[in-house]
């Protein structure tokens, strides 16, 4: 199948995105070296980084009371008022579903040079991809496993079937004539996660898909479905979180010192009138990485 012609432009839906989406004010706190969430300790070992050479981050947004703890190389050059500015425009429905976000100082060596991948619920980006579309397709691989679970059970799939892998997305597709992208053709996975970050703009931009290509309309069965079945997890209800993926389990960094250790960092969720949101069993390992642009066929 072909993508849509003229293409989508990657860097004018960039743009616009930084210009519509509002911000989210933030505070943080900063957790002991000594620490770490264990998802990230494990990325960091995968990726042949030291974890002592990561700092960790809470940060409670103004649209929730949870906190997300972040990881950052302290080598990445992606300041940290960058990050948490793009992330802070991550409508919070979205936003919700990640549970650790970690930033990598290049391509992760560790799985063939990744320029960004989700495995679970868990996101790790080099500083150069670390922008609000990719952003967003990777937030929708999460929602993609999890937002739409109850449906996928209800329509007969086990419950850690992907929404994409379902009649209930390639009905969608089988009555397009186009895909969103050419990286789109690579699997249901990567077509699913391409559909959600261009329906954004469709959801977002006063002048929908049209504004982004003349012939969007040849992908607007994909869109209309994305927007049918997640737009209002992306974009709850009075404009606040109800609902968490928590942060993993604090453990101890190896090597550190005992007399460095001190008390364990706190997880949340505690406390909050935030639910915790979780995987379907057999989920976190789920993986799916990100390169570019590399179109296989259908």
């Amino acid at each position: 199948m072909p993508s849509v012609d003229p293409p989508f432009s990657e860097e004018y839906q960039d743009k616009r995105f930084r210009a519509i989406l509002p911000s989210q004010r933030y505070r943080l706190h900063d957790w002991s070296p000594a620490w770490m969430p264990k998802h990230c300790l494990e990325e960091a070992q995968t990726n042949h980084f030291s974890p002592s050479d990561f700092l960790v981050r809470d940060v409670w947004f103004e649209d929730c009371t949870a906190p997300w703890t972040i990881c950052r190389h302290k080598a990445s050059k992606e300041s940290w008022d960058t990050i948490l500015d793009t992330l802070s425009q991550v409508p919070v429905g979205m936003r919700s579903y990640v549970s650790n976000l970690m930033i990598l100082p290049s391509p992760a060596p560790g799985l063939a040079d990744a320029a960004a991948y989700t495995r679970g619920s868990v996101l790790v980006f080099t500083p150069s991809y670390f922008r609000l579309g990719v952003l967003f397709h990777e937030f929708v691989h999460i929602l993609d496993i999890s937002a739409r679970r109850s449906a996928v059970i209800a329509h007969g799939y086990e419950p850690d079937k992907p929404f994409s892998n379902t009649a209930l997305w390639t009905r969608a597709l089988a009555n397009d004539s186009a895909l969103p992208t050419p990286y789109a053709r690579s699997t249901l996975q990567e077509n699913f996660a391409d559909a959600g970050r261009w329906a954004m703009s469709d959801m977002t931009s006063a002048g929908g898909l049209a504004e982004f290509s003349e012939g969007w309309e040849g992908c607007r069965h994909q869109i209309r479905a994305f927007e049918m079945w997640m737009k209002d997890v992306i974009f709850p209800k009075g404009g606040r979180c109800v609902a968490k993926m928590a942060s993993s389990e604090a453990v101890v960094v190896p090597m550190t010192g005992a007399a460095l250790v001190g008390s364990r960092p706190g997880l949340g969720l505690e406390g909050t009138a935030v639910e915790t949101l979780a995987l379907p069993e057999g989920a976190e390992s789920m993986l799916f990485v990100y390169r570019g642009s590399a179109p296989g066929s259908w």
